[in-house]
């Protein structure tokens, strides 16, 4: 792999398990949201390490792509369905069948193609992504007519979730390229990511993090 998408790729890790850290303070203290929020970080932490370390020991780490999506689906939904719910009882009943359906059509998928677990699966990626978009826009929307926790995590997720839908979906496509354009490619999803991973941390820095007493 590209040294410079190893090394961005490194920078928002580290960033990740920090925000996966500082989140954890406030886990017992807070929303349902919150905590939603918390094991999204832990699992995407303990997935990116657990690849890192795969591929740093020259081992194929496609399986875990994987738990990856499952674990990104099921908790970002969760989180999006506790944001809904005291806003809007349409929208939070929405999320959560949609999520339920998406999820067992995933698992029936799995079933059906044994061999997808150890490969990609762009088709799963592609609807789980453009739903977490969706539910993102929707809560973007409601932040336009009231302020709203969060607003940085969902505007962080919006922008990387819109980038990696691309990438990951066209990734049969992107094989045509030259090898300096599809570095370029995930150099810029590599950075976004790490914006995204920034968006969390501020959002954590506004309105989580502990007033000191004087």
């Amino acid at each position: 792999m590209d040294e410079v998408i190893v090394i961005i790729s490194n920078i928002g890790l580290a960033i990740l398990v920090v925000n996966t850290l500082v989140y954890f303070t406030g886990f017992t203290q807070n929303s349902k949201a919150y905590k939603f929020l918390c094991l999204y970080l832990l699992c995407s932490s303990i997935v990116q390490i657990i690849m890192f370390i795969m591929a740093y020991s020259g081992y194929n780490n496609l399986f875990l792509s994987g738990y990856h999506l499952f674990t990104q689906f099921i908790l970002l939904s969760c989180f999006f369905y506790s944001l809904f719910k005291p806003l809007s009882k349409i929208k939070s009943i929405t999320v959560k069948y949609v999520s339920i359906i998406v999820t067992t059509g995933l698992i029936v998928q799995y079933f059906f193609d044994p061999e997808l677990y150890y490969n990609f699966n762009p088709t799963g990626f592609l609807i789980t992504s453009l739903l977490l978009i969706t539910y993102a826009v929707l809560y973007i929307y409601e932040l336009l007519t009231q302020k709203l926790l969060f607003n940085f995590v969902t505007i962080g997720a919006f922008i990387y979730l819109t980038s990696s839908c691309v990438i990951f979906t066209s990734s049969t496509s992107m094989v045509s390229l030259s090898q300096e354009m599809f570095s370029l490619i995930w150099q810029i999803n590599a950075v976004l990511f790490i914006i995204y991973q920034l968006l969390i941390f501020w959002e954590w820095k506004q309105h989580f993090l502990p007033k000191k007493i004087k």
